[in-house]
């Protein structure tokens, strides 16, 4: 009796388990479509169209692919470089916030012109063929102060921002007027890239959703924006005009807003396989089950499924400081796709840089690095994530308008976040199989003897052929019933990149992963031979089993259909797949391997990398050798050199002294915009002194070499007079005022021959006389100046590459802020060629300062050493060129 119930049990779980990887789709298809926009908008043959599933391009379906970039958070300068970069890894549409405090920062007064300029930045848009997604506001967040509101809007206290006050919306009218007369001619009826407008950002005021999205909705059609697509971003609450504003998601999987006082933070929903669209689960309310499998009814759908905030980076908070890896980025785009994603938007693709105001920093801290571990980074440089998200892209362009129609169907073993996750999008004939065995910073147990059975309308497939384990962090989307060229992959066990297409060739690029081996099932209908280099082909009845084959550049399976047009399927492994890029070079598609950066501009092809030697493999599919290697190899270049030299805290001060009399002074122009954040006085003197500011007395604390004052209240905006007084004749005296303004000016005023004495004569210089060499611990603080090389003779970009100890650093040129960090662990790349003008007359200084005793409410990294984080020094710094080749 004892063995058969342990049988018994046995065999309950081997059923439940098989159970688990099953799922019918017989009745999975077609849903009813019903349209936003009855008449479609834009050019002849590419009018944009969207109904309750998906996006319409000249009638056919089309999953769009939109990054992030913010035109003012970059040199004007660099926004070709970036946007061909973003056209090259397959986005192909853009995504800009437009952000009213920047542009109108003092209320009448606007600026449209340089870095600010939006109609330039469309137009480049336009030039690269990049549609365009504005996202207008009045609120847009993009972790700017107040949303990126204005302070003289907010601060108005004859109106409720964010409402339906008249006077707001009258703000909003003419705020829309504004942006629309930079853009006119540029929508998509125009011929132009604009085809969607945001209006609202994260709006949640209960009862006044609906309401005030129309108000802004016709506030914007009053101005001129007339787009195929009016949107706002949706995931606090499931009130929106239904039919008129397409609500987007955001998926964040690193989420540092969420602090957790310092600790690991536990797995989100949005980790797993979930139709939990936002986060009050709106649209649970029309999921429909049948047996085993749940599916979002598509009939009773008001919107599609877009997003404009995949997270495939993160920003870098004060109590939160990720390093995200890789593989979260690919594992979130394809959790997306899982569930039924028909627009994928990324946050942020491209980093940036805060500008500063005439008042005040707007970045809420950092308050000018914006690098968001971007796919393209804050100077142009291809950040980690760019590996995984860019053959996703590439997997999207090419198989988008097969996937939009298609729905996305969940096992209801999915609620179990203890099983193994999947999901399936189909049309009850064909499909994509996306699992998921990984979560950010946690580990899953191995699920041994998987097999997914489908039974679909006409068939059933169970694939892979034997029972695979899925291994901790594996994630990956394999095909069924796709059509190749006219030839039928039943299956593969290997992921989808893209396709080519040369003369008669059609050729399919995969990459195995994970583990699990390649193994093709391919429909031998209409199929005259089959081939495979190092690979196993077996016939069986009307199928060719593809299976031992050996992953890499040479795996090419060549299949010759009847009519004499080939199909190649070329199975790359998944390192190969990192280095994957695809473009159009003249009239042609091509298809390259290559760890460097890739563009196509100007019908040319340019590879870029830190390494003065680059190789590029291109696919060569009617020759014999599928890959063609090319290497060039430049002049390298003596090894780049920065110096760096740790100031003092009085070091570009001069001893001075009296000659006569006992008073030291200096009248100085505190006149700016902004207010002050911090001022410090710092000073030695062999003799006790007396400190005065506009004539009052100011209280000074020693802390070891010198002392300190806390001025910040006594500064003015305008003239301000310094006066030391001492006890004795003749006393010796070096300062140093240390200004931090709110809009990130930092000014030093010093002791130089230029203060005077009581009699108002210049006072004498004492230049043998040591400087206090270090600035205390209790301050924390540490300056440092970099000599850099002759940046003006490098054509490509050079980068200041540093590691430090402490807590947040600020790069300034002069007094101007360049750009800041909060220590994370990782290197800071400082792009300071993009500031060679200005490099050639000022210095470099980055100002670090330290940790607290107590960092435990932080999240920072193992790397991260929180003891001597406490007080700044460079640990390593080295100048990175780039090298640019035109491949042939």
């Amino acid at each position: 009796m004892k063995y058969s119930c342990i049988a018994l049990a046995c065999l309950l779980y081997a059923t439940a388990v098989h159970g688990q990887y099953e799922m019918n789709l017989k009745n999975a298809g077609k849903v009813p479509l019903s349209y936003l926009n009855k008449v479609g908008i834009g050019p002849k043959g590419k009018e944009i169209r969207i109904n309750n599933i998906y996006m319409e391009e000249g009638g056919k379906p089309v999953l769009p692919v939109m990054g992030e970039f913010h035109y003012v958070r970059m040199d004007h300068r660099y926004w070709r470089d970036a946007l061909l970069k973003m056209k090259a890894s397959g986005i192909n549409m853009v995504a800009t916030y437009v952000m009213w405090s920047l542009h109108e920062e003092t209320e009448g007064k606007q600026n449209w012109s340089g870095n600010y300029d939006l109609r330039r930045f469309v137009e480049l848009c336009a030039e690269l063929d990049l549609k365009v997604h504005l996202r207008a506001g009045p609120y847009c967040n993009a972790e700017m102060q107040h949303g990126a509101l204005p302070e003289w809007i907010v601060n108005n206290k004859a109106l409720v921002i964010r409402s339906n006050d008249p006077l707001y919306l009258n703000y909003s009218k003419k705020w829309y007027q504004s942006v629309y007369k930079q853009v006119r001619g540029l929508l998509y009826k125009d011929g132009g890239p604009i085809v969607a407008l945001q209006l609202e950002n994260e709006f949640v005021k209960k009862g006044l959703v609906v309401s005030h999205l129309m108000n802004l909705k016709k506030l914007a059609r009053d101005a001129g924006f007339d787009v195929p697509l009016y949107t706002m971003t949706h995931w606090m609450d499931s009130e929106y005009p239904k039919g008129e504003v397409v609500p987007y998601g955001g998926f964040y999987i690193e989420t540092p807003w969420v602090t957790n006082n310092g600790k690991i933070t536990p797995p989100t929903n949005f980790e797993y396989f979930t139709y939990n669209r936002l986060s009050d689960n709106i649209g649970t309310d029309i999921i429909k089950v049948e047996g085993n499998v749940e599916s979002f009814d598509g009939s009773k759908n008001d919107s599609p499924f877009f997003t404009c905030e995949v997270g495939v980076g993160a920003p870098t908070f004060y109590h939160r400081r990720a390093v995200v890896p890789e593989e979260m980025a690919g594992e979130n785009i394809n959790l997306r796709l899982g569930t039924g994603v028909n627009l994928m938007g990324y946050y942020m693709y491209v980093g940036g840089t805060n500008p500063r105001g005439e008042k005040n920093t707007y970045g809420n801290g950092p308050y000018f690095g914006y690098d968001y571990q971007a796919p393209i980074r804050e100077f142009g440089t291809l950040g980690g994530v760019m590996k995984e998200t860019k053959k996703l892209n590439y997997f999207i362009n090419d198989f988008g308008t097969q996937l939009a129609p298609m729905l996305a169907y969940l096992p209801l073993s999915n609620k179990n976040k203890d099983n193994l996750q999947w999901a399936v999008r189909s049309d009850g004939k064909s499909g994509f199989l996306f699992v998921s065995n990984y979560l950010y910073r946690y580990d899953r147990p191995t699920y041994e003897k998987v097999q997914f059975k489908l039974q679909l309308r006409d068939e059933e497939l169970a694939f892979p052929r034997k029972p695979v384990d899925i291994v901790n962090k594996s994630y990956f989307l394999w095909p069924f019933n796709l059509d190749m060229a006219g030839v039928n992959l039943k299956y593969g066990t290997v992921q989808p990149i893209t396709s080519h297409r040369e003369g008669k060739i059609t050729s399919y690029f995969f990459f195995e992963d994970d583990g699990i081996s390649a193994e093709y099932l391919i429909d031998a209908l209409g199929i005259k031979t089959i081939h495979g280099q190092g690979a196993k082909v077996s016939k069986e009845k009307n199928r060719y089993f593809v299976s031992g084959i050996v992953a890499g550049k040479e795996s090419v399976i060549t299949i010759t259909r009847n009519n004499g047009e080939q199909v190649k399927l070329v199975t790359l492994t998944e390192k190969q797949s990192d280095d994957f890029w695809k473009g159009k070079h003249g009239q042609k598609d091509f298809v390259a391997l290559t760890s460097s950066s890739l563009t196509v501009d100007d019908n040319k092809i340019l590879i870029t990398g830190d390494e003065a030697s680059q190789q590029i493999s291109l696919y060569r599919p009617l020759k014999l050798k599928a890959f063609e290697n090319k290497l060039y190899q430049g002049q390298k270049l003596a090894q780049l050199q920065a110096a760096v030299t740790v100031l003092g805290p009085m070091d570009q001060a001069s001893w001075i002294h009296t000659k006569t009399g006992t008073v030291l002074k200096k009248t100085f122009d505190g006149t700016s915009l902004a207010n002050v954040s911090e001022a410090t006085l710092r000073f030695s003197s062999d003799k006790d002194v007396k400190l005065r500011w506009n004539g009052k007395e100011v209280s000074a604390k020693s802390v070891g070499e010198y002392a300190k004052a806390d001025v910040k209240a006594h500064i003015l905006s305008g003239s301000n007079e310094i006066r030391f007084e001492s006890e004795g004749n003749d006393a010796n005296l070096i300062a140093s005022v240390e200004i931090l303004y709110k809009n990130g000016v930092r000014k030093v005023w010093n002791t130089d021959d230029t203060w005077l004495n009581e009699e108002n004569k210049p006072v004498g210089a004492n230049g043998g006389k040591a400087k206090p060499a270090h600035y205390s611990a209790e301050e924390r603080l540490g300056l440092f100046v970099f000599d850099l090389p002759d940046l003006m003779q490098f054509k490509d970009d050079v980068r200041l590459q540093l590691s430090y100890f402490g807590d947040k650093a600020t790069a300034y040129i002069g007094n101007e802020p360049f750009t800041d960090t909060y220590n994370n662990g990782a290197p800071w790349l400082l792009g300071v060629s993009r500031k060679k003008e200005e490099l050639n007359t000022n210095k470099l200084i980055v100002r670090i300062t330290g940790f607290g005793a107590d960092t435990q409410n932080i999240f920072l990294e193992d790397n991260v050493d929180r003891i001597k984080s406490q007080y700044p020094a460079i640990k390593t710094v080295n100048i990175l060129k780039n090298y640019t080749y035109i491949v042939d």
